[in-house]
């Protein structure tokens, strides 16, 4: 048969989210793996409209097509074609995924900012600055930097967003902060310094522009995947016992 990555999302095609494009915004958005049965079994029956081919991509690497999806969504909503430096606060998968959508889409000036030197040291092997949190280095990128984007999900670092931003720059807003959190944001520098502020859910049929960009990028994004277990372990890390120093883990046949 096809050998193919599935999109997730499962909209309803008529609330005003969809009709205006925006499918993940549905309002009764359901998922494969969410609300009704994932890929985490042999086998999975999904909608034929949810699958795109890969080609001869391997497998490892074309089950990076969702989270890119998710991540080339959130670029699409910050602008990012418009930037000419990015600053990424967060060097685990996510964060390293935006860095290389942000490669592939010709950027250049690149940082991650993360307390882990092993994070921080991936990121120097795919090209990309590395700078560790709270250092002069990060302080000297006060207001200098065009998109400036969080993939931690800590609030503490949603935060500091806005004092990185250059002048007419974007924040993106990616990483999921607890629902209950709550950041404090000056109105007036927004407006004085002209900021766009944008948010970022899920995947907007971008599934299609992800494997175009896994294909651009070939093969060596597949360092992101720390390990690669069978589905017979699945339980056990979820429950904890897993592997303690891990980036991505896979689970595969």
């Amino acid at each position: 048969g096809d050998r193919v990555v599935v999109d997730p999302n499962l909209e309803c095609g008529s609330c005003p989210a969809c009709k205006k494009g925006w499918a993940h915004l549905c309002e009764t958005l359901g998922a494969y793996g969410v609300t009704c049965d994932g890929g985490f079994a042999e086998y999975s029956l999904v909608q034929a409209s949810q699958v795109h081919s890969i080609g001869d991509m391997p497998y490892e690497i074309a089950a990076l097509a969702e989270p890119l999806g998710c991540v080339l969504n959130g670029l699409h909503a910050a602008q990012a074609h418009r930037a000419g430096s990015a600053l990424i606060f967060g060097a685990g998968p996510i964060g390293l995924l935006m860095a290389i959508g942000l490669q592939v889409s010709g950027l250049t000036n690149i940082s991650l900012v993360d307390l882990d030197r092993t994070r921080l040291s991936l990121a120097e092997s795919f090209g990309f600055k590395a700078i560790e949190a709270h250092s002069d280095e990060l302080n000297s990128l006060r207001q200098n930097v065009d998109l400036v984007a969080d993939a931690t999900g800590v609030p503490a670092v949603a935060t500091k967003l806005i004092d990185y931003i250059a002048n007419g720059g974007v924040g993106l807003f990616f990483g999921v902060c607890p629902s209950e959190a709550r950041i404090e944001i000056s109105p007036f520098e927004l407006f004085r310094r002209q900021i766009t502020l944008a948010g970022s859910h899920s995947l907007n049929h971008n599934i299609p522009e992800a494997i175009e960009g896994l294909k651009a990028y070939g093969t060596d994004i597949g360092r992101l995947v720390s390990h690669r277990l069978s589905l017979a372990d699945i339980n056990q890390v979820f429950e904890g016992y897993g592997p303690k120093e891990s980036l991505k883990i896979q689970f595969c046949r």
